[in-house]
């Protein structure tokens, strides 16, 4: 029974075709992963073959996952999707003993798809995929994958929920967290730090930060190999410590913990550079300071919207909203012409 390799090798491809728009191949690709019922069912010989496939799998994870940090969603989602239809062709076709390991791994990509579907402005979809990352995930009693599925499903709250909310499925996160590895423990104590934020508790909100840095990530590559969390770098850390600052109402104290965190801030993380200068824009418009704020979103604008990052130009365009009075003022003219481009 042969592995379907059209369909493997399209999964491994996807992201370049679609980042070069390669024509027909890209059309075949994203029919393929729109309509999954066209991929046929993926199956192996043996458990040494699967375990190449799976392996195969894993490592290209890590090239996904390399690819949004540096690029974003639109250029790693086409990836992710097609990963995921191989995963899904291999349920339909192994055995109960084989299933786990296939599990383990569709809960990975799950929870990718996720967060890129978060990031593209599509919220529906990434708590769809984060439920099928969390169910997958107690199938293969991935205890760790359960715990960051908690932490994102804690993010997504931030959307529309509680900040009682927030901060309870942030603790639920970490509730066995000595099982975990040290950049999800900062992680999930940074979201729970923004948590504390948004319920008005500063000083627990600063306490968990100053915890997180004893397990901050030193990551420069961007591919998650030291595990999830591995963005969460003390660069990374201090820039929430300015997010929270801004949430408490503290704006003037946010602007210089981000001007020197994304100084230091690890090249490859593109995204999260635009993002901390998204809010470092609203830092400036809340300490009446319109034309730094203009100028600041506007350096954020070209790097997500080329990310495809619908979260980020979604932030920038309130701040245009805020600076509409100040129209007058050139760096605001500009930002405001820049965003009607956008959305033409």
């Amino acid at each position: 029974m042969p592995l379907n390799r059209r369909a493997l090798l399209h999964g491994g491809l996807a992201a370049l075709l679609e980042a070069f728009a390669l024509d027909g191949l890209a059309d075949t690709v994203l029919d393929v992963t729109r309509h999954p019922g066209l991929t046929d069912r993926v199956t192996v010989r043996s458990t040494a073959h699967l375990g190449e496939v799976l392996a195969r799998l894993r490592e290209q994870w890590h090239a996904l996952v390399k690819t949004d940090n540096l690029l974003g969603p639109r250029f790693a989602l086409a990836g992710v999707r097609n990963q995921l239809s191989v995963l899904q062709g291999l349920l339909w076709t192994t055995d109960d003993v084989q299933r786990v390991g296939v599990v383990q791994l569709g809960a990975q990509y799950a929870e990718s798809a996720a967060w890129l579907y978060e990031d593209s402005g599509d919220l529906g979809r990434a708590r769809q995929w984060t439920l099928q990352a969390m169910e997958w995930a107690y199938e293969a009693d991935d205890q760790k994958m359960l715990a960051w599925t908690g932490y994102r499903r804690s993010q997504q709250a931030t959307a529309g929920g509680t900040a009682a909310e927030v901060i309870g499925l942030a603790r639920a996160a970490r509730r066995d967290e000595e099982r975990l590895s040290s950049p999800t423990r900062a992680a999930i104590r940074v979201q729970e730090a923004y948590g504390r934020a948004l319920a008005s508790d500063q000083v627990e909100a600063q306490r968990l930060l100053d915890e997180a840095h004893q397990w901050a990530a030193d990551d420069s590559d961007g591919d998650a190999r030291g595990g999830h969390g591995s963005f969460c770098t003390e660069s990374y850390i201090e820039i929430n410590r300015a997010n929270c600052w801004l949430t408490l109402g503290h704006a003037d104290k946010a602007l210089g913990i981000y001007d020197s965190a994304v100084r230091t801030l690890p090249s490859v993380y593109q995204r999260d550079r635009a993002a901390a200068l998204a809010w470092m824009a609203r830092a400036y418009v809340q300490t009446g300071q319109p034309e730094a704020a203009a100028a600041t979103a506007r350096a954020a604008l070209p790097v997500a919207r080329d990310a495809g990052s619908q979260r980020i130009v979604s932030q920038i365009g309130q701040v245009g909203a805020r600076l509409e009075p100040q129209k007058g003022l050139a760096p605001v003219a500009a930002l405001l012409a820049d965003l009607d481009q956008e959305a033409a």
